[in-house]
């Protein structure tokens, strides 16, 4: 049974539901003159470009930022790249036509665009204009047919193992037309009305055409990395480091505060905690675990700060292959899984157990996994199993499969408790398999491989249809509950799913759209579509003299708000 959420993420969903019809409108960081040395060269140097708009601010000469994390490089192709780090550096390198406020998990801001667009009178299109002038980089104009061509040629009809086209792209536009240089109108599916929201993701940044072709994707392209933001990845090796430079061309507001940011890979939370309390690096940002927080709160000359954002933990459930194809089996696995002595045995009560896809404070959250499953039931999970003929004396053989450090180090010891939670039954052998995670995530998403894989989830926008959305349409990142070419349902009840799921999404008024979620959770846990488990804040540690910026909310997390971007551009140091 669930006990009580000590915190809740920010109720900012329903302020963010935009109607689809009418509205217009040491002690001290390191400073070096040169990044630190790595065991192999950086991929590719070349020197910044000089084309094109004069720099709005130059940069503190010598200073060197340098960011650890456990994260690595899935992929740098917007019309791929789905992982948070990606994101991250997406974002960096690029500007989209919205973004979200530094430190804000609610205000929606131009970025590349002139202003806001509008939606025409039928909430089927959605019209918006470029600043005029934008240059990539490298020199390359950005107008508003690259933008189109990209959109078309890229995210609409590129499909790579991110599943970013299926999720983020095609479910929501038809095409993208542009009017003049630098008009852009997106022709969609349906009245979407958070489709601002989705302007603000990677997926809608413009992508350099020089680099990104209409050809195939390019998740791993050569440095430099042009885009148009505040930054450009001047060098990278993956799993070492990524070195990022101010972009001379960038003409946006927010310019770079530092001469350069360099990005360090780490293999284990433990090394990135020693990291940052001996100086090698400033900041520790992804992921430590509640173990090196606690150890790290209190040392002498480091910041310790808690995020309490909407970032999840749960399983992937894959309707497609044996053994979880069969209904029993899921349920069990359902009733089995107790979120509390997890919580307890690996973090101390750090976690919030999780009940409902959608997380508290989002609209329409609910509880309704403890009120179907009441989990721990030891017994109705071996009913279960027995209803499909496992037993004692014929037990299930079950993988779960896992990325044993890119959630930080407890997923192992997490893994290793659930095991014993089904073998608990007397019907279950569990076998554990790690896998590393650029192998395992393309493997989990393709749906091919795993029963039962664990993942973590943070919205791509935040609002309640990005935590189900992605789990169900066009093979539901691996759960398999629709086809993922024809996004239809693979039976009657799943196909109920893909129908609310749209209608909720397309309709403007909270409380039906309230309504609707609490009838999509109902279904999705009859289902068994993903097996949600916990709730996990998000912290940033960092050295005395790194800084964000006190324009922007947020600055005790330089700037890092409820949608965990970080913005290397409003960071300083002293």
């Amino acid at each position: 049974m669930r006990r009580p959420y000590k915190w809740l993420v920010p109720l900012f969903a329903l302020a963010l539901v935009a109607a689809a019809c009418g509205d217009d409108d040491d002690t001290t960081p390191t400073a070096t003159t040169a990044a630190p040395a790595t065991t192999a060269a950086p991929a590719q140097t070349t020197a910044a470009p000089t084309t094109a708009a004069p720099v709005t601010t130059e940069a503190p000469a010598g200073v060197t930022l340098i960011i650890g994390t456990t994260d690595s490089i899935s992929g740098l192709d917007g019309a791929d790249a789905y992982a948070v780090h990606d994101w991250e550096l997406l974002k960096n390198i690029g500007e989209g036509l919205l973004r979200w406020e530094p430190g804000s998990g609610d205000k929606l801001v131009t970025g590349a665009a002139a202003g806001f667009g509008e939606f025409s009178a039928d909430g089927l299109s959605y019209t918006i204009a470029l600043k005029p002038g934008l240059v990539f980089g490298d020199g390359t104009p950005l107008t508003a047919q690259s933008y189109a061509d990209q959109i078309n040629d890229r995210l609409l009809v590129l499909e790579g193992p991110g599943g970013v086209g299926p999720a983020l792209g095609q479910p929501y536009v038809e095409s993208v037309e542009a009017l003049d240089d630098v008009t852009i109108k997106f022709n969609l599916t349906e009245t979407w009305g958070f489709f601002e929201q989705l302007l603000a993701g990677a997926p809608y940044i413009p992508t350099n055409p020089t680099q990104f072709t209409a050809a195939e994707l390019n998740n791993f392209p050569d440095a430099p990395i042009y885009g148009n933001g505040p930054w450009y990845i001047e060098s990278y090796v993956v799993d070492e480091q990524t070195v990022l430079k101010p972009n001379p061309t960038y003409q946006g507001d927010s310019p770079a505060q530092v001469e350069q940011v360099i990005v360090r890979y780490f293999g284990s939370p433990q090394s990135m905690a020693e990291a940052v309390q001996t100086g090698e690096i400033d900041v520790a940002w992804r992921i430590l675990g509640p173990d090196l927080i606690s150890q790290l709160t209190g040392v002498s000359g480091l910041n310790v700060e808690r995020i309490n954002a909407g970032p999840i933990r749960y399983f992937i459930v894959n309707h497609s292959l044996p053994p979880t194809d069969d209904p029993n089996v899921r349920k069990a696995i359902a009733y089995a899984i107790d979120r509390d002595e997890i919580s307890d045995r690996v973090f101390q009560g750090a976690v919030d157990p999780l009940f409902s896809p959608i997380p508290p404070g989002f609209l329409g959250a609910n509880d309704v996994y403890d009120d179907v499953y009441a989990a721990p039931d030891v017994g109705a999970a071996t009913a279960a199993l027995a209803a499909s003929g496992y037993t004692p004396d014929a037990p299930l053989d079950l993988t779960l499969a896992y990325p044993p450090e890119h959630y930080g180090g407890t997923v192992a010891d997490t893994m290793q408790v659930m095991k014993e939670q089904l073998e608990a039954t007397g019907a279950v052998n569990v076998d554990l398999v790690a896998q590393e995670w650029s192998t395992y995530i393309g493997a989990v998403i393709g749906g091919a491989d795993y029963p039962v894989s664990f993942l973590g989830w943070f919205y791509d926008y935040p609002d309640p249809d990005n935590y189900l959305n992605p789990f169900i349409v066009n093979g539901g990142l691996g759960t398999m509950v629709t086809d993922p070419d024809t996004g239809e349902g693979i039976d009657a009840t799943s196909q109920e799913l893909v129908d609310k799921l749209i209608q909720a999404a397309s309709t403007s008024d909270p409380s039906t759209r309230e309504a609707l979620y609490g009838e999509i959770q109902a279904l999705h846990a009859e289902l068994v579509v993903t097996l949600p488990l916990w709730v996990e804040a998000e912290h940033v540690v960092y050295r005395d003299g790194v800084s964000g910026d006190d324009a922007f909310g947020s600055l005790v997390t330089l700037n890092i708000g409820p949608t965990i971007e970080f913005n290397y551009n409003t960071l300083s140091a002293s």
